[in-house]
């Protein structure tokens, strides 16, 4: 291994005075040109030994400094310069884990955030968006490119969205409320300061609280409706009870009629209750499945045999249709029957004498599905998404009667079997029932 430069450089100085010195004994002209050679050959030394070496560590430390961070002193410079080497390239590894590290850090932060259900903004000292997540961007109908670095009111025009903004800021506390998007969305919007954030001086947190929305309208509608179904047979009890009361009950024939509507009413109690009850069984799993292996066609051949009559008093044209090939079911036989008694029930209630209802079934991709179709009034649009909510009628199920129970049981009975049904219709053309159930795993 070569000296340290330190004795490199001590033996170039000596060597150095040696020549002057024999240079001055020999004669001056002599004297100046071995030194000029001299300092010229201590230079090249030192060249050598001090400034390549450092000119290396420079190029290396600006590449690192470009960002590639795999660079290092190589090969290693001899003595002290090495020593400085070995420093600089253990320097570069240290930064290279901690910027590893930190960029982990960051990747599992950025991960976490994009997972979340919530929508997050994060907004600078002037409300620029610094940064939102993939859940902000499908609440808000925006991609990430064109929210990331341009204001939040251009994402978020919404005046009171924009107030809380400026409260929270001037108050340093949290501010929350709920705003309707378009298609009926519905979002609570929490706004709060970052402490600390560097960048990050406010964070907006969007939570998607449609189906709340939806669950307590329908609550409110299912108690609206309940209130109003009990309210009409209650009446007219009373009012039978009031006119018997006032003399009526002396009168066998009026006393009879009114009877006979109390007991008309109060049937009409009996059945509402006993749906309610059934209805609240079935979706709590209160009810047991008495599952066997069924054919549907046996099934359906029941239903239409127990409606052949009403549909016939009517004029309509009831038929049936199965595949041969049909895989079996597991199922209830009498709760499925009864589901499928009640689409057909709906499907003579609303079809106008001389129309037709065709009932058939196929099976595809291990699926059993049945279809009631008929050529009836037809559900519009408007009622189409609600007509298996309990207690929803529209103004032709209004105008027949009935408790508004039929189809949320049969909904609640078929995915009770793991199944799902679904409604399609056009006013003044008929309505399609489908109804979709597992095949057998071990069915042919």
């Amino acid at each position: 291994m070569p000296g340290s430069i330190r004795f490199r450089t001590a033996a170039a100085m000596l060597l150095l005075l040696v020549i002057t010195f024999v240079a001055l004994l020999a004669g001056p002209f002599l004297a100046v040109a071995l030194a000029g050679l001299a300092a010229l050959a201590l230079a090249l030394l030192l060249s050598s030994v001090l400034i390549a070496p450092l000119r290396t560590i420079t190029r290396v430390a600006l590449t690192i400094a470009g960002g590639d961070l795999k660079e290092r002193v190589s090969p290693r410079p001899p003595g002290e310069i090495g020593e400085l080497a070995d420093a600089f390239n253990q320097m570069a590894r240290n930064v290279e884990e901690m910027i590893a590290a930190a960029s982990q850090d960051r990747g599992r932060m950025l991960a976490a955030l994009n997972s979340s259900a919530d929508g997050l903004v994060a907004l600078n000292a002037n409300d620029v968006i610094a940064f939102a997540n993939t859940a902000a961007e499908q609440l808000l109908l925006r991609r990430g490119p064109e929210m990331t670095g341009n204001p939040f009111v251009w994402v978020m025009p919404n005046a009171e969205v924009i107030d809380a903004l400026r409260l929270s800021r001037e108050q340093r506390s949290p501010r929350s409320l709920v705003i309707e998007r378009p298609n009926r969305r519905y979002l609570q919007v929490i706004i709060t300061p970052i402490i600390d954030g560097g960048e990050w001086a406010m964070l907006a947190v969007f939570h998607d609280v449609s189906d709340v929305r939806r669950a307590e309208e329908v609550r409110r509608d299912f108690v609206a409706n309940v209130s109003h179904e009990l309210r009409t047979p209650l009446a007219a009890l009373k009012s039978v009870i009031e006119t018997l009361r006032t003399g009526a009950v002396e009168d066998p024939v009026m006393a009879s009629d009114f009877l006979s509507r109390a007991d008309a009413e109060l049937d009409r109690l009996v059945q509402m209750v006993e749906e309610l009850l059934q209805l609240s069984r079935i979706e709590s799993g209160e009810v047991p499945l008495a599952l066997q292996p069924l054919e549907i066609g046996e099934v359906l051949s029941t239903a239409v045999e127990r409606m052949l009559p009403q549909a016939q008093r009517q004029g309509l044209d009831l038929s049936l249709n199965v595949d041969p090939m049909m895989p079996s079911i597991m199922a209830d036989r009498v709760l499925l029957e009864r589901a499928v008694v009640n689409l057909v029930h709906n499907a003579v209630k609303f079809t106008p004498r001389g129309g037709s209802i065709g009932i058939s079934a196929h099976s595809r991709d291990g699926r059993v599905t049945v279809e009631v179709r008929d050529t009836g009034e037809g559900i519009d649009p408007t009622d189409l998404p609600r007509v298996f909510e309990r207690f929803y009628k529209a103004d032709r199920a209004r105008r027949a009667g009935g408790t508004g129970l039929g189809l949320a049981i049969v909904k609640h009975t078929i995915e009770a079997h793991g199944g799902s049904i679904d409604a399609a219709s056009e006013p003044g053309k008929g309505s399609t029932f489908s109804l979709s159930l597992p095949a057998r795993p071990d069915a042919d």
